[in-house]
């Protein structure tokens, strides 16, 4: 077979062209040989073509060869050109080694690679982050549409306890307001008090600062009864606003699980040419799917509630950037790969 041809690049490649086609090919190979399910014959075919195409790199990175054998070639009888060795040719160089997939920051990861399935490749960067910040917004205004009508709802089923709650948070408010004039004013009072010259006029500052440090601690206690006297206004209403939330999750999960489940796709994903499969290649299960998006829905949810919570699972999923599979902690906990599936094109 055609040396170039084998190796899948132009005739007037460079070395380091041809070194990179012949890694690839044998990366290849050593994902198509693991696992313990391979035939005996496809293991054989294998070895043949790992010869062959060592055989190819013999040829085509020694300058001397080469030549030979693009003559041979012209000449249309490239076969008889054989590999040999010679001494004053530079030996090939080493084959580096290659991280199967992995995200950018993958190196960093002592994690053994997962075999790819046979004719699938992990899906590159770009479009995976662009996949999830689609799907991540979409998710978002879901939540959003569910907390706005979530509120209303409340306010029509619950209408007195909502009362409470505006009245206890305009209290709040005042409260607050009254504490910062009274810190404001205290602390008009320690400058009178610094700028006074006089036993006189040092001890009406004196006095006023007393006065004005009262007002602080009483404007204090008004502030803090003012906070708890919402919080409690607000917990008569905890299980109504719990059932909002738990209606958020369910309407991410909605977007999420289905699409997944039956295709393999998010519309995120079909915009960017990526899909979800199992480890073995084997399409995303209804549980794979629900338990991979578990944390990504909580990720949205928690925008609404708790940073930490929103930066923890952000740190959950992006994980996938330090993985050598592109594993996220959710892909794990699911077993799913995130592989390459362009989009095919309209006419």
């Amino acid at each position: 077979m055609d040396h170039y041809e084998l190796l899948g690049v132009e005739p007037d490649a460079s070395k380091e062209q041809i070194r990179d086609a012949r890694n690839a090919l044998l990366d290849s190979l050593a994902r198509a040989d693991a696992g313990d399910r391979v035939a005996a014959s496809v293991i054989e075919e294998n070895k043949r073509r790992r010869a062959a195409i060592n055989q190819a790199w013999q040829v085509l990175s020694d300058p001397a060869q080469r030549a030979r054998y693009d003559e041979a070639r012209a000449d249309g009888d490239p076969d008889a050109v054989t590999p040999e060795v010679i001494d004053a040719a530079p030996a090939p160089p080493p084959v580096e080694p290659r991280v199967v997939g992995g995200g950018p920051l993958s190196q960093r990861s002592r994690r053994s690679v997962i075999p790819l399935p046979a004719g699938m490749s992990l899906a590159d960067t770009r479009p995976r982050i662009l996949a999830m910040v689609f799907d991540l917004t979409v998710i978002i205004l879901l939540v959003f549409v569910c907390q706005i009508g979530g509120q209303r709802v409340i306010e029509s089923q619950y209408p007195a306890e909502t009362a409470r709650i505006d009245a206890a948070r305009e209290a709040r408010i005042d409260a607050s307001e009254a504490l910062s004039d009274a810190e404001d004013a205290r602390a008009r009072a320690e400058d009178d008090l610094a700028e006074a010259k006089g036993s006189a006029a040092k001890a009406a500052a004196r006095s006023e600062l007393a006065d004005a440090r009262d007002a602080e601690r009483a404007a204090e206690r008004a502030d803090t009864r003012a906070a708890e006297a919402l919080a409690d206004a607000q917990e008569e209403l905890r299980g109504p606003g719990t059932v909002i939330l738990v209606l958020s999750a369910v309407a991410g999960l909605a977007y999420l699980v289905p699409s997944t489940a039956i295709t393999g796709r998010t519309l995120g994903m079909r915009l960017r040419g990526t899909k979800v499969v199992r480890v073995d290649g084997s399409p995303a299960t209804w549980g794979a799917a629900f338990v991979r998006f578990l944390i990504p829905v909580a990720v949205t949810t928690a925008l609404f509630y708790s940073l930490p919570g929103l930066l923890l699972g952000l740190g959950a999923v992006l994980f996938w950037l330090w993985d050598p599979n592109r594993q996220g902690l959710h892909d794990r906990l699911a077993r799913t790969l995130v592989v390459a599936a362009p989009v095919s094109k309209r006419r």
